[in-house]
């Protein structure tokens, strides 16, 4: 069987996994690094959102669901995309990742939904990325962040992260509980 599986293997590549599980500070689990950095951001600077939270349309008992965004902010009535695989390196894949980003980015204009795209690129200077897409979408600045700052792991993986997180609130970790 071993021969069999290398000989398969051979002839039919396995897929390429992309993102990887991640824990966000908050103890959350997300599905890349890229998602992990944003809702760490969010979480620094005190900014609530649900992860994935479904979109429905219609009227009302007529509702469907439309698409999951990565990050919807309750606060803002504003949802966050994070492209993460727009630079992958197979064509075909790549294509299709662009036209579901397509049509999604069509239906939240269609729907007069507010929302921020946040793309690999951005990564490298997410606060200032961020703050602009933010003010240009809801016509507000993001307060500043304050001087205490955490430094988040952001290359632990949900099995790195075996001990469990103490609750945020905010920039302050709570204390933990004593069992």
């Amino acid at each position: 069987m071993g021969l069999l599986n290398e000989l398969l293997s051979l002839l039919f590549p396995p897929q390429k996994q992309y993102g990887t599980l991640s824990v966000t500070i908050q103890g959350e689990e997300v599905k890349s690094h890229g998602e992990q950095r944003i809702a760490d951001f969010l979480s620094r600077n005190g900014i609530r959102y649900e992860y994935e939270r479904a979109i429905e349309v219609g009227i009302w008992i007529f509702n469907e669901e439309l698409c999951r965004p990565d990050f919807y902010l309750p606060d803002y009535d504003v949802y966050i995309e994070y492209w993460g695989m727009i630079d992958i390196e197979d064509g075909y894949k790549r294509r299709e990742y662009e036209r579901k980003m397509k049509w999604k980015m069509a239906q939240y204009y269609k729907y007069n939904i507010k929302f921020i795209s946040i793309y690999p690129r951005n990564m490298r200077n997410l606060e200032w990325v961020f703050r602009k897409k933010f003010q240009q979408v809801t016509g507000q600045s993001l307060p500043k962040q304050s001087a205490k700052r955490r430094q988040p792991n952001y290359g632990a993986t949900v099995q790195e992260r075996s001990q469990p997180v103490p609750p945020v609130i905010g920039n302050e970790r709570l204390p933990e509980r004593r069992v």
